[in-house]
């Protein structure tokens, strides 16, 4: 990675420092329901996990110690939060390989794995490729496995510009802690990336794939743990 492309990766990464620090994004509680749900599903069985869009894996890595992991793979397109995570995950006992590499690409060439896990990526994804993904994790699910999704949705009959205008109303009312460049930073990048859907399609396409929707926790309106299973 080229100097330039460095100092874009870490401003951006200190604003989203900023907003997990602040738990604005409900971090806190999303990862207390995670590790709740993985403990509720395994027990004490150990399991696998494939990480998509791991990033630097900071919310995740504490989330896992103490689990019977036996293995973690995290992929992510940047070289920057690669060498993060391998440092944030330097206390699991489990082997640990990093790939750089686009989370669908490393989806599709994925083994078979326990936990598919995916924390604020999915809704990058067009409609279609949303279905994609669903089918590639029910593939790639052994029997007993878990998909687990951390994401954004748009309330039930809101569409996406009126998402977008409220989603960043709230930041800017909510997100205090950012400079007002920052929020607009984080608002441009929405407007123009951001692509979520309601909890009702996932879940029909997830059902399409050959998954079933397990309950999940929505610790704020458009933020939820969304878990699912192979029929």
């Amino acid at each position: 990675m080229d100097q330039p492309a460095a100092v874009g990766f870490f401003q951006v990464w200190d604003t989203y420092a900023k907003v997990v620090a602040a738990n604005y994004m409900f971090h806190r509680e999303l990862g207390e329901a995670i590790k709740a749900a993985l403990r509720a599903h395994f027990g004490d069985r150990s399991f696998s996990m494939l990480d998509l869009g791991c990033g630097d894996a900071a919310t995740l890595a504490p989330l896992l110690v103490g689990l019977p992991l036996k293995s973690y793979q995290g992929a992510d397109l940047s070289e920057a939060a690669l060498k993060l995570a391998g440092k944030n995950l330097s206390g699991l006992s489990c082997p640990v390989d990093l790939i750089e590499a686009d989370f669908m690409e490393a989806l599709s060439r994925a083994p078979a794995q326990d936990v598919i896990y995916s924390s604020f990526a999915v809704h990058h994804l067009t409609t279609e490729r949303k279905a994609e993904f669903f089918r590639l994790a029910a593939q790639r699910l052994n029997p007993n496995g878990l998909l687990v999704l951390v994401d954004v949705a748009r309330e039930e009959g809101q569409s996406l510009p009126a998402y977008h205008d409220s989603y960043c109303a709230w930041l800017r009312d909510t997100m205090v802690a950012l400079s007002r460049e920052e929020a607009d930073q984080i608002c441009d990048h929405l407007v123009n990336n951001d692509l979520p859907e309601p909890y009702s399609l996932l879940a029909a396409q997830a059902e399409a794939a050959g998954l079933k929707p397990l309950p999940g926790s929505v610790p704020h309106k458009w933020h939820r743990l969304m878990l699912f299973a192979p029929r």
